[in-house]
């Protein structure tokens, strides 16, 4: 199997997890703030406002949170594991797991508040632990439900931005057709052995890309797809056109949106190299910094050319994707300054596997 073969296989069994990521941030806090809601309403209906136990507070608020968290770390652990599984079996042994885990910490704070703390012979209590298990099968089945509406909500938002970028991919690939076959046909009557060329490399261009559905690729498929379209252009501008290749920092195994680079390329030839008598340099540099990937293209223009007119289909489109796909975290800004002009896209990092479980 090939690269892009595996790279496909591991996008395509993407899956949205039915426990979701109970490691976050945001995920633990909810898990503390529920944990201390629940203490605070044992304690009012134990002891009652006036008579407010301070010490009943802090000691069932030690066992919630540690019932609570215990769980979410089981679970976060058992992902692997549960990703092998359908949603009925994996909300199944995640209910009886934590009614499980609920129950050793039962045991284990029954033993500790008589033996560890009061130094005397515990004894079980069936009553008190079946009390507690009725309560939590309570609390867990409305929390399973809860996690199944995640779930069905995760799902909508993913086939929402996968339709989106695909609608971006339909506006964008037949742009990218069209422009390499109008290369290819300027081609044929002055060197026809180079245009025969530009059409092989057009058409394993395409088997390599235009026909994925892929989102996201890795940078050594992107730069291949873009060394081939530059074989095409070269053959048609000759020297005219120049590359200087500045990406030896990136590793190959990063994910990149897929037809990232190559329509800024594209701009880069059809609105400044080839509309200057001299041509000049395309100069390509991808990095990480900060754990951020930063993709610049750079080009000479023409003094009075309107490129910011001449880069909108591309550069919206671009833009449009990096938003779908990274939110806030993605930036794309372009500017022309002293007869140059540059684009720059910044995204956060990822390798292809980390962006395929994500």
């Amino acid at each position: 199997m090939s690269r892009r073969q595996q790279n496909e296989a591991q996008l395509n069994s993407q899956q949205v997890s039915f426990i979701g990521n109970l490691s976050s941030p945001q995920s633990l806090l909810l898990i503390v703030l529920l944990a201390s809601l629940l203490a605070i309403l044992f304690t009012v209906l134990k002891s009652g406002l006036q008579n407010f136990d301070w010490v009943l507070l802090g000691m069932s608020g030690l066992f919630t949170i540690w019932c609570l968290l215990g769980a979410a770390a089981v679970l976060q652990l058992l992902k692997p594991v549960f990703a092998q599984m359908t949603t009925a079996v994996t909300a199944g042994l995640s209910f009886v797991v934590c009614l499980v885990w609920v129950a050793c910490v039962t045991v284990f704070a029954q033993w500790f508040a008589r033996g560890g703390l009061q130094n005397e012979v515990w004894l079980f209590d069936g009553w008190a632990l079946t009390e507690i298990l009725v309560v939590a099968t309570i609390l867990l089945g409305v929390g399973m439900r809860y996690a199944y509406l995640s779930l069905q909500y995760r799902l909508r938002e993913q086939s929402s931005l996968h339709a989106r970028l695909d609608a971006l991919h339909s506006r964008i690939r037949p742009h990218f057709l069209f422009n390499t076959l109008n290369s290819i046909s300027s081609l044929i009557s002055v060197a026809p052995d180079k245009a025969e060329q530009a059409v092989e490399d057009l058409a394993a261009l395409f088997r390599a890309n235009l026909q994925s559905g892929m989102s996201v690729v890795c940078w050594a498929d992107e730069r291949e797809l873009c060394e081939r379209y530059l074989r095409i252009e070269h053959a048609r501008l000759d020297e005219r056109l120049r590359v200087d290749w500045q990406d030896s920092d990136l590793s190959d195994d990063i994910s990149v949106p897929s037809l990232l680079l190559q329509p800024l390329i594209e701009n880069a030839i059809t609105h400044g190299i080839q509309r200057l008598q001299e041509g000049g340099v395309v100069s390509i540099r991808a990095r990480v910094v900060e754990g951020m990937v930063e993709i610049e293209v750079q080009n000479p223009v023409p003094e009075f050319a309107d490129v910011v007119e001449g880069n909108g289909i591309a550069s919206d489109n671009i833009r449009l994707r990096l938003q779908a796909l990274f939110g806030n975290q993605a930036r794309f800004t372009s500017q022309r300054s002293e007869g140059q002009y540059q684009v720059r896209a910044v995204f956060p990092m990822k390798k292809l596997t980390q962006a395929a479980s994500a």
